[in-house]
C-alpha cells in the first residue's frame, strides 16, 4: 500500500505477542480457625483476589463443608478455587491446594488437578462450573489433632496454580506519521532501542534520515524475542 500523492506518508508501527508459561501461588492464612467453624454449611469465606497467568482468582474456603447433601458434611473442609470477574470465559488450568507447617513447608495436600474452570463476573456457584477443587479437601478431626499444622488457631493453606499460557500483546515499534523526516530521534527512532548497526545516513543538521519502509521490517524482524 503507497501513500497518495498530497496526503503524506503513513504511520508504522508493530506489535509482538507474547506468551510464557504460567505459575503462581497463594497463601490464605486464617487467623480465627475456632470462629469459623461457626460459620453455617455451604456459606463459604473469600480470600482477596490474587492475579496468575493474567487472570483473576480467589479461593473460597468452607468451614462446614459445601455440600449439605454429602454425608456428615460438617465432618469435612471444602476448599475451591475460583476463577473470579470474566464473562463467559473458559481456561484449562492445573492446580493444587495443600497447607503449610509451621517451618513454612507443605504438610498435607492433595495430588495436583487439571480443570476447566468457566468464569463469572459474580460469585454465584449454583451456575456453571466457575470453581473447581474438594469437597473433602481434609477432615477437621484430623487437621485439629496436628499441631504441625494448627497453631495458636492459625493454619495456612496454600494454592499453586499453573498448567496453561500466559498471552500478552506488547508494543514492538511505532513511529508517528507527522514526524519530519530530519527530526527523526537517533537512539530511539521505533520507540525502541534499535541495533547498533543501522547504517542510515545522515540528513541536514546532522541528523540521520528516515529509514524506509523495508528498514523499517527488517528493524522489526530483528528484535530477540520475549520470554
Amino acid at each position: 500500500m503507497t501513500t497518495a500523492v498530497g496526503i503524506g506518508r503513513l504511520s508504522r508501527s508493530a506489535s509482538r505477542i507474547v506468551g510464557k508459561a504460567a505459575s503462581g501461588f497463594h497463601l490464605l492464612r486464617i487467623e480465627a480457625y475456632s470462629q469459623t467453624k461457626k460459620v453455617t454449611a455451604v456459606k463459604n469465606i473469600n480470600s482477596t483476589d490474587f492475579s496468575i497467568g493474567g487472570y483473576s482468582w480467589r479461593l473460597k474456603y468452607y468451614p462446614n463443608g459445601r455440600d449439605v447433601s454429602s454425608a456428615n458434611p460438617h465432618d469435612y473442609i471444602s476448599l475451591y478455587l475460583m476463577l473470579h470477574g470474566y464473562d463467559k470465559a473458559n481456561l484449562q488450568a492445573q492446580y493444587k491446594l495443600s497447607i503449610l507447617d509451621q517451618a513454612g513447608n507443605v504438610a498435607y495436600g492433595l495430588p495436583a488437578k487439571t480443570d476447566i474452570f468457566k468464569s463469572s463476573v459474580d460469585d454465584d456457584d449454583t451456575k456453571e462450573q466457575i470453581s473447581c477443587g474438594h469437597e473433602r479437601f481434609i477432615r477437621k478431626e484430623d487437621l485439629e489433632r496436628r499441631e504441625d499444622l494448627i497453631k495458636d488457631d492459625c493454619v495456612t493453606f496454600r494454592c499453586d496454580v499453573g498448567g496453561f499460557t500466559e498471552l500478552k500483546t506488547l508494543p514492538l515499534a511505532r513511529e508517528d506519521s507527522d514526524q519530519d523526516d530530519d527530526d527523526a530521534a537517533d537512539d530511539d527512532q521505533f520507540g525502541l532501542k534499535p541495533p547498533e548497526h543501522r547504517g542510515y545516513s545522515s540528513g541536514r543538521r546532522g541528523r540521520r534520515r528516515r529509514p524506509d519502509d523495508k528498514e523499517f521490517v527488517h528493524w522489526c524482524l530483528a528484535q530477540k524475542r520475549l520470554g
